[in-house]
């Protein structure tokens, strides 16, 4: 079946997989369970089908977005295409080299230091050592992890097994790429950084599964998407498509089913918090189709919640067009020292005002996110349409910003009055 398919190629095929929950499993307990029938409610009450009937296929070079809530399936289909684990039924075709970051660690010996688990890493890739030492340096660069390379990783943060993880992954040229939400572990700018690195694999030929719920990472990575509910696909289609999905259903859950109802457990994990668009303006009307740099502008972040939803940090990032941060900030940064926001409900908006904008002339998109009460989990993303800036500048490099200063000069002679002077 794989032969027939071009390198790169992933095909699913009606799979399911069930798992028994609680003691079953266990070689006593499966035979007690056999003795008192295979009809026994409590027994059926213990299956849970993680994915059912599930069918897609991702064709080469292209990127498959999975989203949904907690629970839904989506890390498990992760697992069954990089063989970690079987399915059920069902039949599933992976053509190629699979490269996978799925749970933080795995692949890696704790006592082993960052370079050893690189060789090690690479070893569970199919890669011979002289083909790991080729991609060394590169990736131990793109980690950034120069200064703790021979260390042994048990000593290693979140972030710093994220940093190995991601850069062995991405760098042992893999005909597919699938990456879990262990991303949202790592800091921004290297979270940013790994999205440049999937766009360059994907245009190399690379073929890539993602799950995130982060959406804006989804829209901005993924070229389909399929949404995944209680084991199943929900829908599947374009980015924004599949997203307008499930934000409709994370706003109105099915009626008679309260998001909180024991009977949707899914529901339970789901935020309710959807950003419906985010505006930056200058409250000119027309105008505000070119901003001036040297003027105030105010970035509208709208929203809707299905009731009252705890938030924790609110990030503003404008970001060039030629994908640099230019600038960033957060809630915590407020001059006005407002009171914190930590909770939405209903409808409403946050109003961000730069006073003046000061990015110099180009093309800018603003990106928001907001993030759970513990800063580990983004749970609302969105993005501004691009926007252009005007800053009255004569240089021909005048960096990211327009600094606002005031010169002065402060002669302590006049030469023209100085007497014997020219």
């Amino acid at each position: 079946m794989i032969s027939q398919l071009p390198i790169g190629t992933i095909a699913f095929e009606q799979v399911s997989k069930r798992y028994r929950l609680g003691t079953l499993g266990t070689l006593r307990s499966t035979l007690a369970a056999l003795r008192r029938g295979a009809g026994n409610a409590n027994d059926a009450r213990r299956i849970l089908w993680a994915v059912r009937d599930v069918s897609f296929k991702v064709e080469r070079g292209t990127s498959l977005g999975l989203i949904g809530p907690n629970g839904a399936g989506k890390t498990t289909t992760l697992k069954l295409l990089s063989n970690i684990t079987r399915p059920t039924s069902g039949q599933i075709t992976v053509a190629g080299r699979v490269s996978s970051l799925i749970e933080l660690g795995a692949g890696f010996h704790p006592e082993l230091t960052g370079r050893e688990n690189i060789y090690l890493n690479g070893a569970i890739l199919g890669l011979k050592r002289q083909a790991i030492t080729r991609r060394l340096d590169a990736i131990i660069a793109f980690s950034e992890l120069e200064r703790f390379i021979d260390t042994p990783i048990k000593r290693y943060s979140s972030g710093m097994y994220v940093r190995l993880g991601f850069a062995v992954a991405a760098h042992v040229e893999p005909d597919i790429l699938l990456v879990d939400e262990v991303l949202a572990v790592g800091d921004t700018s290297f979270r940013h950084k790994c999205m440049q690195r999937m766009h360059d694999l994907k245009n190399n030929g690379t073929t890539i599964v993602f799950v995130s719920h982060n959406m804006h990472q989804v829209r901005n990575v993924c070229d389909t998407a399929l949404l995944f509910m209680q084991g199943q696909v929900r829908a599947a289609g374009t980015p924004q498509d599949v997203i307008a999905e499930y934000e409709r259903i994370l706003l109105s859950p099915p009626a008679g089913q309260p998001a909180s109802d024991p009977a949707q457990p899914e529901l339970q994990s789901m935020t309710g918090l959807v950003l419906t668009a985010v505006d930056v303006t200058a409250g000119t009307g027309d105008h505000d189709r070119v901003l001036r740099s040297d003027q105030a502008v105010t970035v509208k972040v709208h929203y809707r919640t299905a009731g009252q939803q705890p938030v924790g940090r609110i990030d503003l990032r404008m970001i060039r067009d030629d994908s640099l941060l230019c600038s960033a900030t957060d809630a915590s940064q407020d001059l006005n020292r407002l009171q914190k926001i930590e909770a939405l409900s209903g409808e409403g908006t946050i109003e961000v005002t730069y006073n003046p904008l000061q990015l110099t002339t180009g093309r800018y998109t603003c990106i928001v996110q907001i993030t759970d009460p513990s800063d580990a989990l983004v749970i609302a993303s969105g993005q501004s349409r691009a926007f252009d800036v005007y800053a009255e500048l004569n240089m021909s490099n005048p960096g990211i910003f327009v600094p606002q200063v005031r010169w002065a000069l402060h002669p302590t002679t006049n030469p023209l009055q100085t007497k014997g002077e020219i």
